[in-house]
């Protein structure tokens, strides 16, 4: 029982149980060849389509995993290929084309900055997220596993502590939503610095260390740019600090303040290259913002509580699953199984219909950290410590609830009212982490055992309950009555209030699926007794020697998290992946005019979901430049040029999906911003304006190109001014608008040109990359070259070498004056916005440099 500071023996231990945990969890995902998915992609339509078409499509292999959740397709797989590419030609990345027709790279699922992301320098980008997942597990839980010797716990408790970190953080970071788990990896070091720095109070090189280590965390976790757990991060680090300098003596309290607070600062300029464009392109976007009415709506109910207890027996964060039958009734379902890999296979929804839940929904740490941290309360020396974190805990919780008083609370916190309120789930989850640790550090020293017997005890009861009632109902009829009953008792859900128990039964008759009751009573049953085995297990062991029964814990709780948390990791053939449908040949084959690659856009039936056919962002991942995409911070003239073509194709803050009227494929705008070619399941009528190019083999799915779209560059004499935003929009959305010869600008002083109607002119793009166009231009008038690109902040122009204004043209593209002759028009993104931000972060990585180095020395 190490309880000294950590040997070099200890620290290779902790690594090594990292590292089978991280292994047990990815399995085949880390064998070349696989790749790491929420769920197959034969999940999504157009490769469901070609499945079926081809003989080889599986309903019940395809609802596998995580089917409520489509990040990895339609974010990260395009970025991560996208990085790939730059990173090998020695090119950082801040512009793209292959999504939405040109973006900004700093969408959060980017993080182009990660030091993680050499990994792509070594393995192919659709195969590395095993990998990826691998290096955070393992660093995750070695961090966690050195914050907790700092706190004096034996080898044995932290090395717990390090697999309830580990394998408790996939309710985290879900293989879907990979920057939850980059943001979070900063914790542990942050707090760690923090206590050096502190708790410590160390000075010479030692402090200097620190302030380098709590910086270079600090700026990583905000250079993710997923500011809501980065904000957790930082606050629960400002907590702690605040904590240890009031335990400090009095006289040193500011001099330890003072190197805090400089490594805080270093950390947030070490982020300004990512976090910067983040900030413009928030003050830019169509985001939506997060009122306390649409907060309080999708705040966790209180019995998500029981995910500690139970991971996987309880209601998400709505109790519906599938759209009811009858508009006015949710669909009711107790639980979605997240994995396959239980004790109980029995397929689910294998008619593909999807359903929602949420990342945070689920809280676990493992049962017997979770009855350990009662400990932690009780013991002495931890008391103080443990009060403070069970405080974070329950107000985090709260705020989670967004119930009042803590949604008043939550949104006086500068940040959190910011986003869902649910993501501070994190928060709950890391304080437990530590509380549990902390208790069963109690429990191997004072070998005190009735605290855990009485909590273990009643878990294990309700445990013994729930089996009984499970046992009770004899047939499907019953068991759905009994369902209903249980849901009609949550009077305070909102999909309850006010309705009772028989008109729920009917809502679940008219939506369920065949043998739904009995999957459901099931998956419960096994959640029970697996929760029994674990109990009577882990509390038999309080009998053995401590060293044995830390073992005995540690492989319960592995296995136990393994068992309930498989689901969202799913791993298939790379090759399924990597392919591009075969709907999208000729797309690929295509040959660029005048220029310019093709522009694809999607048409679906109305009323069917704007993200549905091909996700938005997946034809960038094959090399398409993707005319609609999904961006986390959609600028708003994208998503307002786009509804002026169709209104129901915008997502309403996070971008453009399909169009749903036919007309819109006939709409100028089209035209104008190149949407060649069209995928569809509609039959159209095709004409020398509309031409199918389906390939065989694609099912259902059809294609179509569009011969009518304008080249990428044109110019035009004729202006129409208009500063006024609707009245912009307005003369954009007119069906008969010709924008062959007409641009509108909205800046007051602008060059207007002579009327020249018939003055020829010819536009030839030499060079079009990511960061760079270069155009030549002949013309016999003045007017105005127009580049069908979306126009950012961070692109400069110029005219024959000479800089020059660039103008937002039609509201979202670019614009140049050219006066009569023969001239050169460059386009590059590097202006001052877009280049200082790196070069700061690069200044701050030396400074960092230079106190790991200078530290060293002196030691």
């Amino acid at each position: 029982m190490s309880t000294n500071s950590p040997t070099r023996r200890d620290h290779l231990q902790a690594v090594l149980l990292a590292l089978l945990c991280s292994v047990l969890f990815l399995r085949t995902a880390l064998l070349p060849g696989h790749a790491l998915v929420p769920h197959p992609p034969q999940l999504l339509d157009v490769y469901r389509e070609q499945a079926i078409a081809a003989g080889r499509y599986d309903a019940n292999d395809t609802m596998r995993g995580n089917v409520g959740m489509t990040d990895k397709y339609a974010q990260s797989l395009a970025w991560d290929r996208i990085l790939q590419d730059r990173m090998r030609t020695f090119d950082p990345p801040h512009w793209t084309n292959d999504i939405g027709g040109g973006a900004p790279f700093v969408p959060q699922m980017a993080q182009p900055w990660q030091p993680i992301n050499l990994l792509l320098l070594l393995v192919p980008s659709v195969q590395w997220y095993g990998w990826w997942y691998l290096v955070h597990q393992v660093l995750f839980g070695w961090f966690a596993y050195a914050f907790f010797r700092r706190l004096g716990c034996r080898h044995e408790s932290a090395l717990l502590g390090l697999v309830a970190a580990v394998l408790g953080l996939w309710t985290q970071g879900k293989v879907h939503h990979s920057v939850i788990l980059t943001a979070a990896l900063s914790l542990w070091p942050m707090l760690s610095a923090t206590h050096e720095l502190l708790a410590v109070g160390a000075g010479g090189a030692a402090r200097r260390r620190a302030i380098a280590w709590l910086g270079l965390w600090t700026g990583l976790s905000w250079s993710t740019g997923f500011v809501v757990v980065a904000l957790q991060a930082t606050y629960l680090t400002l907590l702690l600090a605040l904590w240890w300098t009031w335990h400090a003596p009095r006289g040193e309290r500011l001099r330890r303040l003072l190197p805090f607070g400089l490594g805080l600062g270093l950390g947030g300029l070490l982020s300004l290259a990512n976090m910067l464009p983040i900030l413009w392109a928030s003050a830019e976007s169509a985001r939506q913002v997060f009122t306390a009415a649409r907060q309080a709506e999708t705040g966790f109910d209180c019995d998500h509580a029981l995910g500690f207890v139970w991971p996987d027996l309880l209601s998400w964060a709505a109790d519906r699953f599938y759209p009811a039958s009858d508009a006015n009734g949710p669909g009711f379902m107790t639980r979605m199984p997240w994995s396959e890999w239980i004790l109980v296979r029995q397929p689910f929804r294998s008619d593909g219909a999807p359903f929602h839940n949420w990342v945070e929904s689920t809280l676990a740490i493992g049962l017997l950290p979770f009855v350990a941290a009662s400990l932690a309360l009780l013991h002495r020396a931890t008391r103080p410590l443990a009060l403070l974190l069970s405080a974070v805990a329950l107000v985090a919780f709260g705020m989670a609830t967004a119930g009042e008083p803590f949604l008043t609370l939550a949104r006086l916190v500068p940040g959190f009212a910011a986003g869902d309120l649910r993501r501070l789930a994190f928060l709950v989850v890391m304080a437990m982490v530590v509380l549990g640790t902390l208790g069963i550090d109690a429990q191997l020293r004072t070998d005190r055992r009735w605290p855990m017997l009485v909590v273990g005890g009643l878990v294990a009861a309700t445990s013994v309950v729930a089996l009984v009632w499970l046992a009770g109902p004899a047939d499907a009829p019953a068991l759905t009555r009994a369902f209903a009953e249980l849901f009609a008792t949550d009077t305070d859900h909102p999909l309850v209030q006010g309705h009772s128990a028989d008109e729920i039964v009917q809502w679940m008759q008219a939506t369920g699926q065949p043998g739904e009751a009995e999957h459901n009573r099931a998956m419960l049953t096994t959640t029970a007794w697996r929760a029994l085995l674990v109990l009577g297990l882990g509390l038999a062991a309080l009998w053995l020697r401590p060293h044995w029964r830390a073992g005995v814990w540690i492989v319960l709780t592995i296995g136990e998290l393994l068992h309930s948390g498989l689901g969202p990791v799913q791993v298939v053939e790379a090759a399924d992946v990597a392919t591009p449908p075969r709907v999208l040949t000729p797309v690929l084959a295509a040959e660029p005019a005048n220029g310019d690659r093709p522009r694809l856009c999607r048409l679906t039936p109305p009323g069917s979901p704007a993200i549905a056919a091909l996700l938005p962002n997946l034809p960038g991942f094959y090399g398409c430049e993707d005319g609609q995409g999904y961006n986390p911070l959609p600028p708003a003239r994208y998503e307002q040029f786009f509804a002026a073509i169709d209104p129901s194709c915008v997502y309403g803050g996070a971008g453009v999906g399909a169009f749903h009227s036919e007309a819109a494929l006939r709409h100028p705008l089209a035209d104008l911003y190149g949407l060649r070619f069209v995928l569809t399941k509609q039959v159209l009528a095709t004409s020398p304006q509309l031409v199918e190019r389906t390939p065989p083999g694609t099912g259902a799915y059809r294609l179509y190109e569009r011969t009518t779209t304008l080249p990428r560059a044109s110019f035009v004499h004729a202006v129409d001014l208009l500063p006024d935003r609707d009245a912009r929009l307005a003369a954009l959305t007119k069906p008969d608008r010709d924008v062959a010869r007409r641009v509108v600008l909205e800046e007051a002083l602008v060059p207007s040109p002579a009327p020249a109607p018939s003055s020829p002119a010819t536009c030839t793009i030499d060079v079009r990359v990511d960061e760079y166009v270069r155009i030549r231009v002949q013309t016999a008038a003045a007017g105005y070259l127009r580049l069908a690109d979306p126009f950012d902040a961070g692109w400069r122009a110029s005219l024959d070498d000479a800089p020059t204004p660039l103008y937002v043209a039609d509201h979202y593209l670019r614009a140049v004056f050219v006066p009569a002759g023969e001239h050169v028009v460059e386009f590059r993104y590097d202006a001052p916005r877009v280049v200082w931000p790196l070069r700061i972060t690069l200044l701050v990585w030396g400074a960092l440099a230079w106190l790991f180095w200078s530290s060293r020395r002196r030691a």
